[in-house]
């Protein structure tokens, strides 16, 4: 997702974006550094709750915009209990940015709607002398797909304790735009690099690892 709210931040008048989880609170912003994480929390809070009762009285509500002498605030409830919202100038490109969280969100309706379940059979199995492969950091991990059904609890607890409560929704995108590309599929060691890419801060991957490595097969 961080990702996509930078390429929203790309659209010419948007200052920046926020996904907001209403059990978690804030999970990605790439606004200024003026805009405290606290303040943009509450006004993720408040957004929700202003969506939910438009939805009351307008059942095809899909974007709720707020105009103010110098800003705009345009929100759009992504999937129940996930906000995304961004500041824009006035003279902001409305149809691009709703033609692009239209397409963020098909994107992650597709992701979380049809996740992939993989059942070991004959054909999956990995060969019983396939040797281990290791990740960079130290991480031993094996090759087949199936491991991320085996895994993903200790990937997620691991990302929780560096990242928050955002690492529910970051192991889950990852692993199925993983699980989607058979070069990704085959290797669970690409899984963690793209784990270590969304952590994006190099002391953060270091204790990631610390606590992931000893979960895995060594």
């Amino acid at each position: 997702m961080k990702q996509a709210i930078d390429e929203l931040k790309a659209i010419p008048g948007v200052v920046g974006a926020c996904l907001f989880g209403t059990q978690e609170g804030l999970l990605q912003c790439n606004l200024p550094g003026i805009f405290k994480p606290e303040k943009l929390a509450a006004v993720g809070q408040q957004l929700s709750r202003l969506l939910a009762a438009g939805r009351m009285s307008l059942n095809d509500m899909q974007d709720l915009s707020l105009h103010f002498d110098e800003s705009v605030v345009i929100a759009r409830e992504l999937r129940k209990g996930l906000i995304l919202f961004a500041l824009c100038d006035p003279s902001f490109n409305h149809n691009l940015l709703t033609m692009s969280l239209n397409l963020l969100q098909d994107e992650l309706r597709e992701k979380l709607g049809t996740p992939a379940v993989v059942t070991p059979s004959a054909a999956t199995a990995p060969p019983a002398d396939k040797p281990v492969e290791r990740a960079a950091g130290g991480v031993a991990v094996s090759s087949p797909s199936v491991e991320y059904l085996k895994w993903k609890p200790q990937l997620t607890d691991a990302l929780t304790k560096v990242m928050g409560p955002m690492a529910g929704i970051i192991v889950d995108e990852v692993c199925a735009d993983w699980s989607q590309s058979e070069a990704q599929a085959a290797d669970l060691s690409t899984l963690l690099e793209m784990i270590r890419a969304e952590i994006d801060d190099v002391q953060k991957i270091a204790t990631f690892d610390a606590l992931i490595g000893p979960q895995l097969p060594s």
